[in-house]
Parts: structure tokens; C-alpha cells; sequence
């Protein structure tokens, strides 16, 4: 989002009747009839939640599947979850639409936000919670985020502007 690098989130409708108002990731679940692929699924979910990201375009660059542990997955949502990581691009002049069926918000979280460890709540046998956004991130979704953290971002020397506009 204007040059600083950002993490795409949703907020679900209230009047869903799964995790109403919680905050996820683009995604959902595999079609068998219309998704040849994990990663079809998830430009697939993405494109149907959010509009203004156009697949087809090229606006959406796949750059791989996070492994996470599938025990630790089933313990927080009882189903096998593959996060699929992709790159976007700027979004900051898009005009990005939620589905509101599904999605009443969307929103983004600069990447250096995470590294700061004073944002996070991590318990034992819990999902670590992050309380760095406009919104809390925790269950599935923190854990996606934290796993991602730990295995890909810290993992390397991110250099970011001194100066983050929000």
C-alpha cells in the first residue's frame, strides 16, 4: 500500500453463520467442480470476495504454499487448511470491493507491524493473537500469520522505511 508492503486481510459479514465478524485471510473451500488446484481455489475464493483484484490480469502473483503443522491446524478448525502466499502488488489506488455476502471490510496490515513481538499474545495450546491492526487477528488466522512470520519474514533482513503511512 504506497510502496510499503502490507498484508491483505477481511473482516466476514456479521450475518454469517460461521465466525460472523471475525478477521481472515482471502480463501475458502475447495470447489471440486470448478478448482483444479489448491491454488485455484484460492484465486478463485479471493476473486469472489473481493472485487478489483483481477486474476486474469496479472495482478495476483503466486508465490507459493505455507506448511504449516496439520496437527496444530486441527486442533483450531478441524479441517486441513493450505495457505496459498501471493503477491498483489500495489493496492494502494485500487479500488478494492468486499463481497458483502460475505465480507464486510477489508483492510491491510504493514508487514513490519508483525515483527514487533510486543503485538502479539502467544499462550501455550492457544493461537497466538495479534493486537497490532485496526482489528484483532487470532484462531486460524493468527496462527497463519504467525507461522508466516516465524518461517518466511524473520527469517531474513527486511528494510523498511522509517516513515509508514497508514
Amino acid at each position: 500500500v504506497h510502496g510499503i508492503p502490507c498484508i491483505l486481510f477481511e473482516k466476514r459479514s456479521a450475518h454469517l453463520r460461521a465466525h460472523p465478524d471475525e478477521v481472515c485471510l482471502p480463501g475458502g473451500m475447495v470447489s471440486t467442480v470448478d478448482d483444479a488446484s489448491i491454488v485455484a481455489t484460492c484465486l478463485r475464493e479471493m476473486e469472489e470476495e473481493i472485487s478489483g483484484l483481477n486474476v486474469e490480469s496479472g495482478d495476483v502473483t503466486v508465490l507459493g504454499v505455507l506448511r504449516c503443522n496439520w496437527g496444530e491446524v486441527h486442533h483450531l478448525v478441524g479441517v486441513a487448511v493450505t495457505p496459498v502466499v501471493c503477491f498483489i502488488g500495489e493496492i494502494g489506488d485500487k479500488d478494492l470491493k468486499p463481497n458483502s455476502d460475505e465480507v464486510s471490510e477489508c483492510f491491510t496490515v504493514p508487514l513490519s507491524t508483525f515483527l514487533d513481538r510486543q503485538r502479539w499474545i502467544i499462550r501455550e495450546n492457544v493461537a497466538p493473537i495479534f493486537t497490532g491492526g485496526p482489528h484483532i487477528i487470532w484462531g486460524l488466522t493468527g496462527y497463519i500469520i504467525n507461522r508466516f512470520v516465524k518461517d518466511i519474514i524473520a527469517r531474513y533482513t527486511i528494510k523498511v522505511p522509517d516513515t509508514i503511512i497508514l
